[in-house]
C-alpha cells in the first residue's frame, strides 16, 4: 500500500491503521513483560509451589519441581501451536479470515489471563496457573501470525522497517508503563498502593485482571480498524486435512523456488529460540543467582524494556537505510558478546550493565526479522509464511531452555547462560551466508 496515491480520506484511515497495529504491540507487550517474565511466572515458583513449607531444601525442591512443570506444560502447547500456526495462516490467506482470526485469538488471550487470578499460594493450585499460563501465551502467539500479515498492508518497503521497529518500541515501552504500575500499584511500598492485602496473595493475584484490561484496551483500535482481509482468488473449501497437505507442499515449493525463505526459516527460528530463553529465564535467574528481590525484578525489567524500546526504535531507523539483514547481524552479535561477558564476569553489576545493553539490541533483531520475512514473501502468502514463521521457531523450541537446563546441571548458571549463547551463535551462523538483493528490490524476492 503506498501513501502517495491514496485520496486524503485513505491516507487518514491507512495513519489510523498504523497506529492501532502500533498500539496491539502496545497492549500485548503487558502479557510478556508482567505476566510471563517478571512476575507471575515467578509467583507460580517462589509463592504457589512452596507454600507453606518451611525446610529450605524442600522449599528449592518445590521451585525447582514448579519449573519443571512449567517448562513441560510450555512444550506441549508449543507442539499444539506449532501444528496450528501454519494451518491457521493458510486459511487466513485463502479464505479472508485474518481479521476474524486476529480478533478471536486476542480476545482469547485476554480472555485467559484473566483467571490467572484465581491462582492461590497452594501447591494444589500450581498445575492449573501452569496450564493457563502456558496456554495463554500460546494463543497469544498465534494471534502474532494474524497481525505480522497486517504490516504489509499498511506500510510500503520504504517505510516497512520504520513502522515495524516503531511498533515494537511502543510494546517495549508499554511494558514498561505496565510494570511501572504494578510495581506503584501492588507490590511497593507494602502491597501497593490500590490497597489489596497481602493476604493469599489477592495483591499479586489481581495483577492478571490489570494485565487483562490493559490488553483489551489496547488491542481494541486495530480490532476495531483491520484492512481488508486479503481473499484468494483460487481457494477452496477448507478442511484440516487439505491445510496439511498444502503446507507440506508448501515447504516442498519454498525448497524449489524460495530457497532464500526457507534458509532464512531454519536460521531465525534458532537464533529466535535463543531469544526466547533470554526473556523467558530472566526472572528465574535474576531471582534464583544475583538475589534479586521481587521489587529488584520488577525495576530491571522496566529498566530492560525502556532500554529495548529506544533500541528498536532507532534499529526501526537502520533498518530502512542499512537493510534487515545488517541489523540482524549487527544486533546477534552484539547479544552474543554481552551474553558471553555474563558468563565469566559474575556480579549483580555485571547483571545490571551486560544484561541492559543485551536488551538493546534484542528488539531490532526481532522487528527486522519480521521485515524480512514481509521483502522474502509473496504478497498472497503473508499469513501462511508468517505462520510458517511461528511453526519453525515452536519446532525448535526447546533448544535454549534446554541448553541452559543442561549447562546449568553441567556448571551452574554461569555455563547455563553460555548455553543459550551458544545457541545464538548457531543462529548467527545459520544466517550469516543468507544473501539478499538490493534493498530497494528486497520485496521482489520471493516473486
Amino acid at each position: 500500500m503506498s501513501t502517495a496515491s491514496t485520496t486524503p480520506a485513505a491516507a487518514k484511515q491507512l495513519r489510523k491503521n498504523i497506529r492501532a497495529f502500533s498500539l496491539w504491540d502496545f497492549g500485548t507487550s503487558a502479557y510478556s513483560a508482567v505476566i510471563l517474565t517478571f512476575v507471575f511466572a515467578t509467583y507460580l515458583t517462589q509463592g504457589v509451589a512452596p507454600a507453606d513449607l518451611t525446610d529450605e531444601a524442600a522449599i528449592q525442591a518445590a521451585k525447582d519441581d514448579a519449573s519443571a512443570l512449567i517448562g513441560t506444560v510450555h512444550a506441549c502447547v508449543a507442539i499444539v501451536i506449532a501444528l496450528l500456526a501454519p494451518m491457521l495462516g493458510t486459511v487466513a490467506d485463502t479464505g479472508g479470515q485474518r481479521n476474524r482470526m486476529l480478533r478471536i485469538t486476542t480476545l482469547a488471550s485476554v480472555i485467559l489471563t484473566a483467571p490467572l487470578a484465581l491462582i492461590a499460594p497452594d501447591p494444589s493450585m500450581l498445575v492449573l496457573g501452569a496450564i493457563l499460563l502456558a496456554v495463554s501465551a500460546g494463543v497469544l502467539e498465534l494471534s502474532q501470525v494474524f497481525i505480522n500479515s497486517v504490516l504489509p498492508q499498511i506500510s510500503t518497503p520504504q517505510n516497512r522497517g520504520r513502522i515495524s521497529g516503531t511498533a515494537w518500541a511502543l510494546g517495549y515501552w508499554g511494558g514498561i508503563i505496565c510494570l511501572g504500575l504494578v510495581l506503584v500499584g501492588f507490590v511497593m511500598p507494602g502491597t501497593g498502593l490500590f490497597g489489596i492485602p497481602g493476604t493469599d496473595a489477592l495483591n499479586l493475584r489481581a495483577v492478571p485482571l490489570f494485565v487483562a484490561l490493559w490488553m483489551l484496551i489496547f488491542t481494541f483500535p486495530i480490532m476495531r480498524n483491520l484492512p481488508p482481509s486479503p481473499v484468494s482468488d483460487d481457494h477452496q473449501k477448507w478442511n484440516p486435512f487439505t491445510s496439511y497437505r498444502d503446507l507440506f507442499l508448501r515447504i516442498v515449493r519454498a525448497h524449489r523456488n524460495e530457497p532464500k525463505m526457507l534458509h532464512f526459516l531454519i536460521a531465525s527460528a534458532i537464533y529466535r529460540d535463543g531469544i526466547n530463553a533470554v526473556f523467558t529465564l530472566a526472572g528465574v535467574i535474576a531471582a534464583t543467582s544475583y538475589g534479586f528481590a521481587a521489587s529488584e525484578i520488577i525495576l530491571f525489567g522496566i529498566a530492560a524494556n525502556l532500554i529495548a524500546g529506544f533500541g528498536v526504535y532507532f534499529a526501526g531507523k537502520s533498518d530502512d537505510i542499512f537493510g534487515p539483514r545488517a541489523v540482524i547481524i549487527f544486533a546477534l552479535t552484539s547479544i552474543i558478546i554481552c551474553g558471553t561477558v555474563l558468563v565469566f564476569v559474575p556480579g549483580k553489576l555485571t547483571f545490571w550493565i551486560a544484561g541492559l545493553c543485551l536488551c538493546i539490541f534484542v528488539g531490532p533483531v526481532n522487528s527486522s526479522s519480521r521485515n524480512l520475512l514481509t521483502g522474502l514473501s509473496r504478497p498472497a502468502n503473508y499469513a501462511e509464511n508468517f505462520g510458517l514463521f511461528a511453526a519453525t521457531g515452536r519446532a525448535i523450541g526447546f533448544l535454549g531452555t534446554s541448553a541452559f537446563a543442561i549447562g546449568t546441571v553441567i556448571g551452574g548458571t554461569s555455563i547455563g547462560i553460555l548455553g543459550i549463547v551458544l545457541v545464538l551463535l548457531v543462529g548467527l551462523i545459520s544466517f550469516i551466508p543468507l544473501k539478499l538483493p538490493a534493498r530497494q528490490a528486497e520485496h521482489e524476492v520471493a516473486g
